[in-house]
């Protein structure tokens, strides 16, 4: 099987101490079959839960073991944007801390890298609930308004990139809707994007935050104000 010469992987954290050890466990023992070299970074979204303890006990017994601490809740999108710049190997790849996606899946992605710089999964059967589906369906629909990004499962957290491809990105938003607006601008980057099924499970242990009021509002203000900014920008130019 072919194997990425390098991979940074990163996991947004808050609130997942019962989590944390067991994703960690599976990294370590798959990581190695499809990288070879890797490093493995957990980023604390202000938890408020024992995840600071776990995680620097987990740094402090292997060193490819990273840990990012924000001091407060930032949101989703904060949490992204610190996996992305701290992350210094040739691929990186995100997915959520709450072990509701199987890590092993990332190996059917493995022999797009060769002509592909972004290759993002997406959920065949969501295990979220009937109300996150829709709460979720509302929101790709009003993101392909918006922006007519045109991928299946807009927020699937499992998404792999060459790291060249993120550099350039200046990202503006911190909550939900900067997973969407870095496909968006890769997009009018000209990137093509490979879009692979994967199995989603129901949480075991934890809270999601994803359905969370504030979150959803927060996320379609920012895509709002991103919108607008660029029509804005398209008539100041003309």
């Amino acid at each position: 099987m072919k194997k990425l010469s390098s991979l940074s992987i990163f996991f947004p954290c808050f609130n997942e101490e019962r989590n944390i050890p067991f994703f960690i466990d599976e990294a370590l023992n798959f990581l190695p079959k499809i990288a070879d070299k890797f490093e493995i970074i957990i980023i604390n979204d202000g938890s408020v839960d024992d995840t600071r303890l776990v995680t620097d006990k987990l740094t402090k017994e292997n060193p490819l073991i990273k840990v990012i601490h924000h001091s407060e809740n930032l949101g989703y999108g904060a949490a992204l944007r610190t996996g992305f710049s701290v992350a210094k190997y040739e691929w990186v790849f995100f997915t959520d801390g709450d072990l509701q996606f199987k890590l092993s899946q990332l190996k059917k992605f493995i022999p797009y890298t060769d002509k592909n710089h972004v290759i993002i999964g997406y959920r065949k059967n969501r295990a979220d609930g009937k109300a996150r589906v829709f709460n979720a369906w509302l929101f790709k629909l009003y993101i392909d308004l918006l922006f007519r990004v045109g991928v299946k499962d807009i927020d699937c957290a499992f998404k792999l990139f060459h790291r060249k491809t993120l550099q350039s990105l200046h990202l503006e938003s911190t909550g939900a809707f900067t997973s969407s607006e870095v496909l968006y601008k890769l997009k009018k980057k000209g990137e093509v994007f490979v879009q692979l099924p994967v199995d989603h499970k129901k949480r075991k242990y934890g809270s999601p935050t994803g359905n969370n009021l504030k979150v959803i509002i927060k996320a379609g203000i920012e895509a709002l104000s991103l919108y607008l900014k660029i029509k804005l920008g398209s008539l100041v130019q003309k």
